[in-house]
């Protein structure tokens, strides 16, 4: 029995297509593409000074969303020491609430309720789960970690005619991070990430907008954070300085509230 040439053709472009798409999976799996995408996102941020950061002193507004809204933008200063010691400060006098980590200890003081307190489990939880989706941490040692795989999704169109390159990181424990960056510029765009917190868990996505440089380190003029597509606040910075002195007394928890300052 002869096959056709017609037939035989059919049967070979099949294999063909297959085997294309077989290359282009491989392709777009490439670790190595994944990682040479983060290696030019660290240098478009600044390369070594980025790595070197050891402190950042940032400052400026802070709005929350009700459904989508915006509500009173609230004045913030944050303090954060690398790898895992962070405090905010929202607000002045009556008004003033400060939240504090340091690794696996924290405190909330709430000037209205006159309260200083230990966080809880679930608060500290919540911090460092929320460590593992910063952009910094991902950028800076994230993707080294042991275990980690570096996955190249490629490019992806995150709005409309808006187009990225994508790279997915899943850390030994499963936990995985999709960042998206501009594909000429290679900075940063978006975060997309799963995280569990009080109201249940959420697909979550951070937009960075605004890249301002700061003595030759990058960093985004503004945040939108959204959570299962409605926007749920807005960090508009309006100043950061980089590598200061901030004293291991912001983190240790006062004695009463009369002692804070």
């Amino acid at each position: 029995m002869r096959l056709g040439k017609t037939l035989i053709w059919s049967v070979a472009m099949i294999l063909l297509i297959g085997s294309t798409s077989f290359i282009k999976a491989q392709d777009e799996a490439d670790p190595a593409k994944a990682e040479a995408l983060i290696r030019a996102a660290i240098a478009a941020r600044g390369g070594d000074a980025y790595l070197k950061i050891r402190t950042a002193v940032s400052r400026g507004q802070y709005t929350p969303f009700d459904k989508g809204v915006s509500t009173i933008p609230r004045p913030f200063v944050d303090y954060f020491v690398y790898p895992d010691r962070e405090r905010t400060e929202f607000d002045k006098g009556d008004r003033k609430y400060i939240q504090t980590n340091a690794g696996n200890e924290g405190w909330i003081y709430d000037a209205a309720q006159k309260m200083i307190r230990p966080q809880n489990e679930e608060q500290v939880k919540d911090f460092k789960q929320g460590l593992r989706a910063d952009l910094d941490y991902l950028l800076r040692q994230g993707w080294q970690e042991a275990g980690a795989k570096l996955i190249y999704i490629g490019r992806r169109e995150v709005q409309h005619n808006v187009f990225s390159e994508a790279v997915r990181l899943v850390f030994a424990d499963g936990y995985d991070v999709m960042l998206h960056f501009d594909s000429r510029s290679k900075m940063p765009l978006l975060c997309e990430y799963t995280r569990t917190t009080e109201e249940g868990t959420g697909r979550y996505q951070i937009w960075y907008f605004s890249w301002l440089d700061y003595g030759g380190i990058k960093a985004p003029r503004i945040q939108d954070l959204y959570r299962d597509g409605k926007q749920a606040s807005r960090v508009n910075v309006e100043s950061v300085n980089f590598n200061v002195e901030v004293p291991d007394k912001l983190f240790t928890k006062p004695a009463s509230i009369k002692e804070v300052k």
